[in-house]
């Protein structure tokens, strides 16, 4: 399916490209040796490259870490999966372009006082080696000699040693150009972000940047059902005793990310589903759920992107679990009224159960289909026992038995509700 452009982006000059460069976000999926079509929830896009297309590996700063000689380990998020990246040998330059002539002065402050650029849309070309240059007003862009290997990370540029990291917080990504190409963009494996023009309906590429997600269906056992958990940091609190008590039974996946807010769950949705039309890719059951990163949010946001998120997750025909949203602990102080604005007022004890549970419940009551698995009741029952401690912390996540005993629970929710089918 071809579809107009209702919604496209800019990229802006970190990136290093042009106001008038239309962008567009999703999985790959495939079209043929000359090009592929990008989906995510506006659709399907068709995209076309040429000899000229450049195409980057996009990593987080910290898979850094993982660079080990001229390879770098990738860990896919939220899975057991390593890539391995042969890089190229020889000279690296980097480039960190300042967004625009405003910031220039404090980032040439920055490199002057401090011997500090940040990482920031950061820019790195294997086995090339290029003019070097201090950002200026005529090129806001800093070049030079970028080592890896170096403690902290370093930016050569001129003879002059500038550390290159992220010193005073944050975290970001940066483009891995010369080790990839469009060869590589295999579908169903790679998120991308595809920059280029749009000639008709076709969007000729001029960068490609690739996310690996992973390719979790390829360690699975045919003969198990798939089961898909959509969740935040507390299902990574659960991973591993979901996975140890459903071994066996399922096959358990979930998206590589932290799912985060339902904003991020209704514009990622599409993507975290994949090609679940395909043979061996389908759904049996999906799990998911929405809340910490909402509690600053208001009710008709957040159930709008729950009712956009069900939409999708109607599509595949698999077993539906709402999960509720676990607790905000009494070491957090107290949740008052919404804001004027009707928003929650943030991580504050009780939030969940005044407002994120039961605006989220209301949405579910309208699809009788979708079970509900109350993890938010199963901390409270168990609040002199087990999550005693947890109750009385300043910490909303869980660790050790309380994390695994939560896993169990929605393991033994999952074998209950499938057994009923």
């Amino acid at each position: 399916m071809k579809k107009s452009f209702p919604l496209f982006s800019v990229l802006f000059s970190w990136l290093g490209l042009s106001a008038q460069d239309i962008t567009v976000e999703g999985l790959i999926i495939p079209r043929d040796n000359d090009g592929m079509y990008v989906r995510n929830p506006d659709g399907q896009f068709e995209i076309e490259w040429t000899k000229e297309t450049k195409v980057a590996l996009e990593v987080n700063t910290r898979l850094f870490k993982g660079l080990k000689g001229n390879v770098l380990h990738y860990q896919v998020q939220a899975s057991q999966e390593v890539i391995r990246f042969t890089l190229p040998k020889g000279p690296v330059t980097g480039i960190v372009e300042v967004r625009n002539k405003g910031q220039l002065e404090k980032k040439s402050k920055e490199a002057r006082e401090e011997n500090w650029i940040g990482e920031h849309g950061l820019r790195l070309f294997f086995g090339e080696s290029r003019p070097q240059q201090i950002a200026s007003p005529d090129d806001l862009r800093f070049i030079g000699h970028w080592d890896p290997v170096a403690k902290p990370r370093t930016l050569t540029i001129l003879g002059e040693k500038y550390e290159c990291s992220l010193k005073k917080g944050g975290q970001t990504n940066a483009l891995l150009f010369n080790i990839m190409g469009t060869k590589d963009c295999k579908p169903f494996v790679n998120r991308t972000r595809v920059v280029g023009q749009r000639k008709g309906e076709v969007i000729h590429a001029s960068e490609i940047h690739l996310q690996p997600i992973g390719d979790q269906s390829g360690s699975d056992d045919p003969k198990l059902p798939r089961y898909l958990f959509i969740g935040d940091s507390i299902s990574g609190n659960y991973d591993k005793g979901l996975r140890e008590f459903l071994a066996g039974k399922f096959n358990l996946h979930h998206p590589p990310t932290n799912c985060g807010a339902s904003s991020k769950g209704r514009s990622s949705i599409v993507e975290w589903l994949g090609a679940y039309r395909q043979s061996g890719r389908h759904w049996d059951v999906i799990s998911f759920n929405h809340g910490h990163w909402d509690s600053k949010n208001d009710k008709a946001s957040y159930q709008t992107n729950l009712e956009k998120i069900i939409t999708e997750l109607k599509k595949t025909k698999a077993k539906l679990i709402w999960v509720t949203t676990c607790p905000v602990p009494n070491g957090f102080p107290p949740a008052g009224e919404m804001s004027k604005e009707g928003r929650a007022l943030g991580r504050m004890a009780g939030v969940m159960e005044k407002f994120l549970n039961p605006w989220a419940l209301e949405v579910m009551k309208k699809h009788p289909e979708i079970s509900i698995c109350d993890q938010w009741q199963f901390v409270k029952d168990n609040g002199n026992g087990i999550y005693k401690d947890f109750w009385a912390s300043k910490d909303v996540h869980f660790r050790g038995e309380p994390a695994e005993k939560l896993g169990e629970f929605l393991g033994k929710y999952v074998l209950q509700v499938t057994k009923e089918r």
